[in-house]
C-alpha cells in the first residue's frame, strides 16, 4: 500500500543522507525500513556499555585489592 504524505524538504534531504544511493521516497522508505534494526542495535549497544561499566567496576575493585597486597608485601 502506498500513500502520499507531505514532508518538508529537509526531512527528505536528511533521509537521503542516511540512505546511500537513494533519493526522495526511496530514501524515506529505506530509513523507515531500517529503523527497527537500528533501534535494536542501539539497545544492544547500551546493554554492552552497561556491561562494560560493570566489568570496569569489578576490575577497579580487583586492582584496589592487588595494590593493598603489594603494599603489605613492601612492608615485610
Amino acid at each position: 500500500m502506498r500513500c502520499a504524505i507531505d514532508l518538508e524538504s529537509r526531512l527528505i534531504k536528511t533521509a537521503e543522507l542516511y540512505a546511500p544511493g537513494r533519493k526522495g521516497s526511496d530514501a524515506i522508505t529505506w530509513v523507515l525500513d531500517d529503523y527497527p534494526r537500528l533501534v535494536a542495535e542501539v539497545r544492544d549497544l547500551r546493554k554492552r556499555v552497561a556491561q562494560l561499566d560493570d566489568e570496569g567496576v569489578q576490575l577497579d575493585a580487583v586492582l584496589h585489592e592487588l595494590r593493598q597486597i603489594a603494599e603489605r608485601i613492601n612492608l615485610l
